[in-house]
């Protein structure tokens, strides 16, 4: 399918409204929405059927039309604009732009009751929890809840780490852990905790599914009180003086421990 030509796609200037509405997400987030920055990033989501509200171009970056072909109803739409160079650096969340910004809605998809689901406690840096989403969602988890307090997911690092799987995969925010725990243990599974020392080393560890994966703040790791409320405390054995690993690695190592795992039967 080839999409009408450049000169077909309208000019916004610097002080348009839609400019400004995609400057307020950029800055302070809005519900439903979510800013993705780049032109691969841009391509692969619509790929996976999931059409921006706007997309915004500069002139070099035009062929993205014809490399493209399912943007052809957005352009028909109305919903394609050219930006000139300058306005996209200072509009973009990136340092280094590509010149290809989308608004895309955010589907609220459900957090399942069964499989593995992380649930993500007071984890502050956005590029940990979009990598966490990209680990979950390459290991065969099956989503991931973040806690009030939490970085947002739907901010544009976070979307950027995650390779635009937060989009894709069940992601919900302002979770609640307890209604989590519950539904988990209804169904005969586990809630386990992953802590920096003094756990059961992973190796060791006979899980069981459903489960509820808890993770820590970077720095603070979890609240004592809800680690005292998961069945068991697991921790990765670590060499060479190292101290620590990064939530997301540790997450990932996790997760890759799971492959295979089996459920454990349902509670009639």
């Amino acid at each position: 399918m080839t999409v009408q030509g450049p000169s077909a796609i309208p000019t916004l200037g610097k002080h348009n409204p839609r400019l400004a509405e995609v400057r307020h997400v950029v800055r302070h987030g809005r519900p439903g929405a979510a800013v993705v920055d780049g032109r691969k990033l841009v391509i692969d989501l619509v790929r996976a059927e999931l059409l921006p509200d706007l997309l915004l171009l500069t002139p070099a970056s035009l062929g993205v039309l014809e490399e493209c072909p399912p943007l052809a109803p957005l352009v028909a739409a109305g919903g394609v604009f050219v930006i000139p160079e300058e306005v996209m650096e200072r509009l973009a969340p990136s340092r280094h732009p590509q010149g290809v910004l989308g608004l895309f809605p955010v589907v609220r998809r459900r957090i399942p009751t069964e499989g593995v689901v992380l649930f993500l406690d007071h984890v502050q840096d956005p590029t940990n929890v979009g990598a966490i989403v990209r680990c979950a969602a390459a290991l065969g988890a099956d989503g991931v809840a973040c806690s009030p307090g939490c970085a947002d997911p739907f901010a544009p690092r976070a979307i950027r780490a995650a390779a635009g799987q937060t989009l894709l995969f069940p992601v919900a925010t302002e979770a609640d852990f307890a209604a989590l725990a519950s539904a988990t243990r209804a169904r005969r599974g586990q809630v386990a905790a992953l802590a920096g020392a003094g756990g059961l080393p992973l190796a060791s560890w006979r899980a069981r599914l459903p489960l509820l994966l808890v993770l820590g703040n970077e720095g603070a790791g979890l609240d004592k009180s809800l680690l005292s409320s998961c069945d068991v405390t697991l921790t990765i054995p670590l060499g060479n003086s190292v101290e620590s690993l990064n939530v997301a690695v540790a997450a990932g190592i996790t997760l890759a421990a799971l492959a295979g795992l089996a459920p454990s039967p349902i509670l009639k």
